[in-house]
């Protein structure tokens, strides 16, 4: 008998997180997405701006077996001008490197992370461009328990 280890879904708890602090609610309301919502038919909205959305870039194991896990992770920010982007995407570096770290049921633990740089991207697959911040953060977790197999 072996024992697993599945890393935390880091998309689900990072966007999780940011919908739970009400710094970024002021500026986005719920709008955290991994997948940012699309316009299905003429009678539905697709997505209401200002939003986040969080990507995971890369998950590199830090040794083995897999129990610690080093997240590259991607947040996107639009704001409606570029300040307003710039002031989503520096609330969640900052809430990010602020609070993070500790344990979330039913996910895993977060031990820390790394924040990056914040780079201004503007989003040109609107006419004219819509105002974009990006940073990436390199967040450290693990399990919380093992899964018996």
């Amino acid at each position: 008998m072996s024992d697993i280890y599945l890393p935390p879904n880091m998309e689900a708890l990072l966007s999780q997180f940011l919908r739970d602090q009400p710094e970024l609610e002021e500026l986005v309301d719920d709008r955290v997405y991994t997948v940012i919502p699309k316009r299905a038919s003429t009678s539905e909205a697709g997505a209401q701006y200002p939003l986040v959305r969080v990507t995971q870039l890369l998950d590199t194991p830090i040794g083995s077996p897999l129990w610690a896990v080093a997240y590259d992770m991607q947040i996107d920010a639009w704001g409606g001008s570029k300040s307003d982007a710039w002031r989503i995407a520096a609330t969640c570096r900052s809430l990010i490197d602020a609070r993070f770290s500790g344990e979330y049921e039913g996910f895993g633990v977060v031990n820390g992370s790394t924040p990056g740089s914040l780079f201004d991207l503007p989003d040109e697959d609107f006419k004219p461009a819509k105002p974009r911040w990006i940073f990436s953060s390199t967040i450290f977790a693990r399990p919380v328990a093992t899964i018996s197999s």
